[in-house]
């Protein structure tokens, strides 16, 4: 049943009123009977809404913020609290030509960092863990000073020796992307992130190892593979075949980061986050997936009378923002569809959507795309043509 607004709760209560003492005719704005029925309904609306507001706080769907935390950590307890921002973690390498000035001792706290972009901002990070440049070469841990998304940066760009150092010529630089940074969770991750957890709890599934693997930090995409393999049992001492074959059950985890693969670091915390839901005597190999990079053009037809029309005719940055959206969202192992991913497109943009666009179809690539088992499409480059 529908609320009543508060124009139709005062109209109940003059109806009502007059029902009871049809004597009661003056009903016109300011008269004792609309100062009577406007605070009956105005009290009445408000309770309305109040009830409805606490009642939705009672709910996992439903609630949110602060009283979404509260209501799931006393349901569940503390391991459903809800996770803060984390910093980004990777490994650089200090270098220098020759060894003249001696061993350098590179010190936790040393500041490293991307160039300054056009708005004069970089991304800095600090050596987590003291190391002595003995030659040419060393690497060091470092974190982002900073926690979040922000610390997630592609190879070769944290580049900046902040610290100065005794030797004055040594340079730094990153070979791997760093993608281990996440922020604070909102609220609809928050809740997946709980019923992940619960499902965890299932223990020995692989619906349950997916989802434990899904609440480490960092991790954006699992995938599981479930299959069996034949064994026979071999006597190393007499080095011959023991009774008849028989079979194991393995399972083959792909995890990845934000850009569609995944640190030795991250694959560890996985290991050690699935252990108490793997079922005794189940093999799980914990891999790395393979980021695939796509570039992704589309033809788009804007709406004149859309209504962010003028905005997109100079810069169509949402859909671009879409469009890479998508591609991160794609689960490991999951092909690249044109016709699909046109009509999800479509589906946000187009007219059952924001009515922005009458028309989305996709000119690069050409055709579809296919993903390995143990392959990640990851957005190269977005354009709109």
């Amino acid at each position: 049943m529908a609320l009543k607004s508060q124009s139709e709760l005062l109209q109940l209560f003059i109806d009502e009123l007059q029902a009871r003492d049809p004597s009661l005719t003056d009903d016109n704005e300011g008269s004792k009977l609309d100062v009577l029925g406007g605070a009956f309904s105005v009290a009445v609306a408000e309770s309305q809404r109040t009830s409805i507001e606490e009642f939705k706080k009672t709910y996992i769907d439903t609630s949110e913020g602060d009283n979404l935390e509260f209501l799931l950590v006393d349901h569940f307890g503390t391991a459903f609290a809800r996770t803060a921002a984390v910093e980004s973690t990777g490994t650089v390498t200090f270098s220098r030509a020759n060894t003249a000035e001696g061993n350098v001792t590179i010190p936790v706290g040393t500041i490293i960092s991307t160039e300054q972009n056009a708005a004069g901002n970089s991304t800095r990070f600090e050596v987590i863990s003291e190391v002595i440049l003995t030659g040419t070469t060393i690497d060091a841990s470092v974190k982002a000073i900073i926690a979040g998304t922000a610390g997630n940066v592609n190879a070769s760009t944290v580049i900046v020796l902040e610290s100065s150092l005794t030797d004055s010529s040594v340079v730094v630089t990153n070979a791997t992307a760093f993608g281990s940074g996440t922020e604070t969770l909102t609220d609809a991750q928050y809740r997946q992130f709980a019923r992940n957890l619960l499902l965890s709890l299932r223990g020995a599934t692989l619906d349950a190892i997916v989802a434990t693997a899904l609440t480490v930090p960092g991790v954006t995409t699992v995938t599981g593979i479930e299959f069996s393999q034949y064994v026979k049992e071999w006597n190393i001492s007499t080095d011959a075949a023991v009774g008849d074959y028989f079979k194991i059950s393995r399972v083959k985890l792909y995890i990845a980061d934000v850009n569609g693969a995944a640190s030795a670091g991250l694959l560890a915390l996985v290991e050690t986050a699935i252990e108490p839901v793997r079922a005794a005597g189940v093999n799980i190999e914990v891999l790395a997936a393979i980021a695939v990079n796509l570039s992704w053009t589309s033809a788009i037809t804007l709406n004149p009378a859309g209504p962010n029309y003028g905005t997109f005719v100079s810069n169509p940055q949402a859909i671009l923002d879409t469009m890479q959206l998508y591609l991160q969202g794609l689960a490991i192992g999951t092909d690249f569809d044109k016709s699909v991913a046109d009509a999800y497109l479509l589906s946000l943009w187009g007219g059952s959507g924001t009515g922005d666009l009458t028309a989305f179809a996709t000119t690069i690539p050409v055709g579809d795309v296919a993903a390995a088992a143990n392959e990640k499409i990851i957005p190269g480059t977005m354009a709109v043509v």
